[in-house]
């Protein structure tokens, strides 16, 4: 219904105007009259009416300056004015004014209700359009975090400067500023997902809850930004809060990712790596930082259980002389191997990595080059041998295969196992579920409904804290965690007091409330009648 005020200082006039149209049945209500402009402000004030009827001359405020004032109040709102003078003045300032049209009195019925429906259509057409705004709004603020993720990258690879995104697109908000910027990289180690496989095949969901970790970690002492970088890579772009010195910066952010690492591994039992690039005092070296940081991630290899590697601590070995290659142990392995004697192939393989690692960090890629030598020498014996496909590794994947293990551990690890079993194949990279975190708290609750489980619970099962995850679930689903479990649990009751033989306490243990009245209670409130008021209507 649109909202009408009637305004003209003859209680006659007003009455004519009431009784002059069926209203409702244009679907406008008249709300209320006014015997001059300045009763009606007031009004108008209240109400904020959509539609104003008005005579141009009345005491203490007239139609015309009711017409300005109003607009102010109720900017939407169409306004009519109605007087017996025909003066080509009035009718240009009404207009001036923001009037929606002019008639002389007597009006027309016919000429009155033709103006209201031109006036409800251009409100019609203006709502439209401030849909059509708040859309556009609603599209903005959705596509903001996809859109900020791009430009991240954009500086991340030096693509664009800060001052340029912010130019550009300062509705992003970007948490970049204070003192001094780095970057860091988060990685989860390839070989325990595959170990972990069961708990840990969704790694965007793992990705997710780290991130969640890292923002409530960081945020007293940094400004962070955090994107994906690849399927199992977290970025964050890092500025301090009130870390003038370089020396506090450093050892802040040492003690966070220390702590950052602990939660991670303790809770998730997942390991990972972090790669740290050089603190600089300007926002136009962050992609050098980055740069810096995912090259001390391809030192991993070296950092042991520690899993922390500094690119200000990585021995630089690109220039150094070449690892020698030892052919004389390629030589015993491949005849241990020839000959059965696990134990010495084994021995063997250990040397032969043992005399390629030497005593310093030799180049990450080199290493595996001398790795990949020796593989392509056992295929090709094992090839001589006619052993089946099934034992031997895809050429085409074995490099990409090779560069998923992480430490000197891993190396040996993976070199012996294959060695001794001819049957080690790296499986193929994991196939990512993009599982629904919704989806996946409502299958849990689905399927404990019926015993008493917490929001701390059902948070775990997803990998957030509770406080994130509840309002993620109200944001996405619209209500409670609790209430949505409580309107499985009130459905499941309802097909179990279909049975007639059962008790209502039962029902309430069946589906998880350990006090019948409580129960009672959900379920009125939910259904609208109590449990025995149901169990009779669905039996009768």
């Amino acid at each position: 219904m649109y909202k009408l005020i009637l305004v003209d200082d003859s209680e006659r006039v007003r009455r004519g105007l009431q009784l002059s149209l069926d209203w409702p049945s244009h679907e406008i209500e008249i709300i209320g009259e006014a015997e001059d402009g300045e009763a009606a402000m007031e009004l108008i004030i209240e109400m904020k009416p959509d539609l104003i009827i008005s005579d141009v001359l009345m005491p203490h405020m007239n139609g015309l300056e009711l017409t300005e004032n109003a607009l102010r109040i109720v900017p939407h709102a169409k306004i009519i004015l109605l007087s017996g003078y025909d003066h080509f003045d009035y009718v240009q300032t009404a207009i001036r004014n923001g009037a929606f049209d002019y008639l002389l009195k007597p009006t027309k019925v016919e000429e009155l209700l033709n103006v209201i429906n031109k006036a409800k259509q251009s409100i019609k057409q203006e709502l439209g359009l401030l849909k059509g705004v708040e859309d556009l709004k609603r599209q903005l603020y959705q596509s903001i975090p996809v859109m900020k993720e791009r430009y991240l990258r954009y500086l991340l690879t030096g693509r664009m400067t800060l001052q340029e995104i912010h130019d550009n697109c300062d509705y992003l908000q970007l948490s970049i500023g204070g003192n001094h910027y780095s970057c860091l990289v988060l990685e989860i180690d390839e070989p325990a997902t595959v170990i972990e496989r069961n708990r840990l095949n969704d790694k965007q969901l793992l990705l997710f809850a780290f991130k969640n970790i890292a923002d409530e970690l960081f945020r007293e002492q940094f400004y962070a930004e955090i994107i994906e970088n690849v399927d199992n890579q977290l970025v964050m772009i890092l500025s301090g809060k009130d870390l003038q010195d370089v020396k506090r910066y450093v050892e802040s952010l040492q003690a966070l990712v220390k702590k950052m690492k602990y939660y991670i591994t303790r809770y998730y039992k997942v390991p990972v790596y972090i790669g740290i690039g050089g603190v600089y005092e300007t926002t136009d070296w962050i992609s050098k930082s980055y740069k810096e940081a995912m090259e001390a991630m391809e030192y991993r290899i070296y950092s042991g259980e520690e899993g922390v590697i500094f690119y200000s601590d990585v021995g630089y070995t690109r220039t150094q002389e070449h690892i020698i290659y030892p052919y004389d142990l390629e030589k015993k392995l491949c005849l241990a191997l020839k000959i059965g004697d696990k134990e010495g192939a084994c021995s063997y393989a250990r040397q032969f990595l043992q005399a390629i690692v030497g005593d310093y960090p030799h180049n990450p890629e080199q290493l595996r080059n001398i790795c990949l030598q020796l593989v392509y020498t056992l295929l090709r014996m094992l090839m001589e041998w006619n052993i089946s496909d099934g034992k031997v590794m895809d050429f085409a994947a074995l490099d990409e295969q090779l560069k998923k293990w992480k430490t000197i551990e891993h190396l040996e690890t993976w070199l012996i196992q294959y060695v001794t079993g001819l049957t080690n194949i790296i499986e193929e990279k994991m196939l990512q579920r993009n599982v629904s975190i919704i989806q996946k708290a409502v299958t849990f609750m689905e399927q404990h409904y019926h015993r008493d489980i917490s929001l701390q619970e059902v948070a775990d099962a997803v990998y957030l804290t509770p406080n994130y995850f509840a309002n993620l679930f109200k944001e996405r689903t619209g209500e409670t965690m609790l209430n949505f479990l409580s309107d499985i649990r009130i459905s499941k009751a309802k097909e179990l007091l279909k049975q007639p033989d059962i008790k209502i306490y039962e029902v309430a243990e069946r589906v998880g409330y350990t006090d019948a009245k409580y129960f009672g209670q959900v379920f009125k409130k939910i259904v609208g009648l109590t449990p025995v008021e149901y169990k009779k209507a669905v039996s009768s």
